[in-house]
């Protein structure tokens, strides 16, 4: 099962309902899949309870490692783009400090001074 991506209104609803609800491909329903899917059915059914589970498992732990893996890339990231903005903030207050301000006010009042010659 996938998650509903489309719009919200009526029709939008309307018409994924009537393309993508009711029955589909699975084992009660082999008539609505492709041969690929039967095949992968039949061999599913085919396996002891035992092996099914385990690889079930084996999949949800595979499926729970790829979220682990992107949730600390973005704490990475997160981490490194505070470290950043950090950074940028001290370069920025140090080139106020410097006298940004005050070269800016100098510069404004000759433009100033120069027009009134």
């Amino acid at each position: 099962m996938e998650k509903y991506q489309g719009g919200r209104d009526f029709d939008a609803l309307s018409k994924f309902a009537k393309e993508n609800l009711g029955p589909s491909c699975s084992p009660e329903h082999l008539d609505l899949c492709d041969a690929a899917k039967k095949k992968q059915i039949e061999e599913f059914l085919a396996l002891p309870i035992a092996d099914l589970k385990a690889k079930i498992k084996e999949q949800d732990d595979a499926m729970e490692a790829a979220d682990k893996e992107l949730e600390q890339l973005m704490k990475s990231l997160q981490k490194q783009y505070e470290e950043a903005t950090k950074a940028k903030d001290s370069k920025k207050d140090a080139i106020k400090e410097a006298g940004l301000g005050l070269m800016k006010s100098v510069q404004a009042h000759r433009k100033k001074t120069k027009n009134e010659l």
